[in-house]
């Protein structure tokens, strides 16, 4: 068996020794059903990349963000984990999906440990297929920020982002484009804030916060939180 095959089976006949496998305490996240169906689904498949308590911090932002106007958006897909997550539960939002499909655009070898190409794992085709049950998705192939401004997404106005990016430059890019459009009471959130090995999201916030006088909120695992305020 894989690992993701004994887990899948850990957490459907022994949840309660998967939960301490997982050092998950959190009835919040446990006696979420919604949530743990997916969840389960997402290790069954094999393709989780994402931590549980990534994939709930998912979860629990978009589902909030689905009361909000506005579309969707995900920057940095790879093979559609994170994107599928979202569609679950982001109700008739339009998603924008924003990726090379091709692996990682040049990193800033100063503050990334990422390389050129990394993550290259992937294909517009094979996300494709992996949300096919899904509607309202737009695929924007190419080098982000070049692709979004190339197209209307610029005159859009966004309730939930997620960057998932992983370098300073894209992240920093991703900050400085996306949240002057998100609306009031919207969500940015950011994968691998605290991740070791991405020192680069860090240090683009930290740019970005300084400039901006952004508050950055750390959750679990890896993420952070920026929620949009009314203008005073």
């Amino acid at each position: 068996m894989t690992k993701d095959q004994i887990s899948s089976f850990l957490w459907k006949r022994f949840p309660r020794l998967a939960a301490k496998l997982h050092s998950v305490t959190n009835n919040t996240v446990l006696n979420n059903a919604e949530f743990m169906e997916v969840y389960r689904e997402t290790i069954d498949e094999g393709k989780a990349v994402l931590s549980l308590r990534d994939m709930f911090n998912l979860y629990l932002y978009v589902s909030r963000a689905r009361s909000l106007d506005g579309d969707m958006a995900e920057v940095g897909v790879f093979q559609g984990g994170g994107a599928k997550i979202i569609c679950r539960f982001k109700g008739e939002a339009v998603l924008h999906l924003f990726d090379t499909f091709e692996g990682m655009p040049a990193t800033d070898q100063a503050r990334d440990y990422h390389r050129k190409g990394d993550f290259s794992q992937t294909s517009l085709e094979l996300v494709q297929s992996r949300l096919k049950a899904f509607a309202n998705i737009v695929y924007h192939k190419g080098y982000f920020p070049e692709t979004a401004l190339a197209s209307d997404v610029a005159s859009k106005t966004f309730s939930f982002v997620h960057l998932d990016m992983d370098i300073f430059q894209s992240t920093l890019d991703g900050l400085e484009f996306f949240y002057p459009r998100l609306v009031e009471g919207g969500f940015l959130l950011s994968h691998d804030y605290a991740t070791a090995s991405c020192p680069g999201v860090k240090a683009a916030f930290d740019i970005f916060c300084e400039k901006t006088g952004v508050l950055p909120i750390p959750l679990w695992d890896t993420h952070c939180l920026i929620v949009k305020q009314a203008k005073g």
